[in-house]
């Protein structure tokens, strides 16, 4: 059973609502009423413990993002070919913006926003491109995985984990296709783990 506001902290409570917020209306669209309000806390309480609206919604992206980067580097650690740690890492991000469909709410509105990307989004974005980046020289160097630009190759298989999960609305409206129908959630991760296998393979197909 979830706490409620009154069963937690205050910054907890804060948090708790802003990760709420800032995924259904945007860093613009939410005002620190709107958080206090539904955190059950005072009007000063945000500045009392983050200092401003926007270090709280940095803390919101930090905690949002902490478990996902836990989650990808456990499935970069597993033993194994390293292209298919590069495909492990793939669906570990497909399975996780599943699980989580506020995190891709969020992700959608700083793009939306035009805002510049908060210090933990860009932390995290340059931490996965370095685990895929690496991952990608290794299998080049083994002979497993295609030549061309490490860097480049990774971000090009990383968009097809996401992309779903940020249309999830329009794909269940007018394709009656969900993501909380586990067939369906099972098909479209292998469309995204096997077609970035056959990206990266050296010589292309399952390799």
């Amino acid at each position: 059973m979830n706490p409620t506001a009154a069963d937690r902290s205050t910054p907890d409570a804060l948090l708790e609502s802003a990760r709420q917020l800032f995924a259904e209306r945007g860093y613009d669209g939410t005002s620190i009423r709107a958080i206090t309000r539904r955190a059950e806390a005072n009007l000063g309480a945000v500045t009392y413990h983050f200092g401003s609206k926007e270090a709280l919604y940095h803390a919101v992206i930090a905690s949002k993002l902490a478990p996902l980067q836990e989650r990808v580097d456990a499935a970069a650690a597993v033993p194994g070919a390293t292209l298919d740690r590069i495909v492990s890492v793939l669906g570990a991000l497909f399975d996780h913006y599943a699980d989580d469909p506020a995190l891709p709410r969020l992700i959608l509105q700083q793009i939306a926003s035009g805002r510049a990307a908060p210090p933990p989004a860009r932390a995290w974005i340059r931490h996965l491109a370095g685990l895929l980046s690496r991952l990608v020289r290794t299998g080049q160097a083994e002979g497993a995985i295609r030549g061309g630009d490490p860097l480049f190759l990774a971000l090009g298989v990383v968009p097809p984990a996401l992309f779903v999960h940020l249309i999830r609305r329009p794909l269940e409206e007018a394709l009656e296709l969900s993501v909380d129908d586990p067939e369906t959630r099972a098909a479209m991760r292998e469309h995204v783990v096997e077609g970035a296998r056959a990206m990266l393979a050296a010589g292309g197909g399952k390799g």
